[in-house]
């Protein structure tokens, strides 16, 4: 306020300036609010202020703006915080509310809980988020507890386009409030980042089940 909306302007980067505060938790050894000028990368946010990954455990992704957000990899770390960079990278920085996630966590799992959350959230009105959200986390819990079938990422994403249509972000606006089209966010995400590895998973955990053995009474 002392030094007016000209110096403030004269922070930051492109049209992301003047400074914004991230809340950086997850697996980091200082979570934290931090207050950072736009246009700092991701690298210097996470591994910098926030000290790095927990026990020098790698970093398998992180998402950058609230649970809306699509997810980032470890080659996005030098991406600057920067709105209209994370809108190229299809993704946003929303919130600023940055979760970070090591080697140990399973992605599958992180969607599931995402889906619960937005599920519990909806209010009800709109029924592609009444009905979708609710589809989304019953089809997550069976993939992630090993119940899940080979072709159930693809269905979620055929099931996905008709509450998003196209599935990339920013996503379409189908419902009253972002609710809706946010379901989606981290299944687009999980596909993204690791479709090949879920969907190996998926095929494994369908072979298991066909071939056990089955006993007596």
């Amino acid at each position: 306020m002392r030094k007016g909306g000209e110096w403030y302007a004269s922070m930051g980067v492109n049209k992301s300036t003047g400074t914004r505060i991230f809340s950086v938790s997850g697996m980091v050894e200082r979570p934290g609010n931090y207050e950072i000028e736009l246009g700092m990368s991701f690298r210097d946010l996470i591994e910098g202020l926030a000290g790095g990954v927990r026990g020098g455990r790698p970093l398998q992704f992180f998402i950058p703006g609230g649970a809306s957000a699509p997810w980032l990899l470890p080659e996005h770390l030098d991406e600057p915080l920067d709105m209209d960079r994370a809108s190229e990278l299809r993704t946003m920085l929303g919130s600023g509310a940055i979760m970070v996630f090591d080697d140990t966590v399973d992605p599958l799992l992180v969607s599931w809980r995402l889906a619960r959350f937005f599920a519990h959230e909806s209010c009800g009105k709109c029924t592609p988020c009444r009905e979708g959200s609710s589809w989304i986390e019953k089809v997550l819990y069976r993939m992630t507890n090993g119940l899940g079938r080979p072709d159930d990422l693809d269905l979620l994403l055929d099931f996905g386009s008709n509450i998003v249509p196209g599935l990339n972000a920013p996503f379409a606006q189908t419902t009253i409030c972002a609710l809706g089209p946010s379901t989606m966010s981290h299944v687009v995400s999980l596909d993204r980042c690791f479709g090949a590895e879920i969907r190996a998973r998926l095929q494994k955990d369908f072979d298991k089940r066909r071939t056990l053995e089955v006993t007596p009474a």
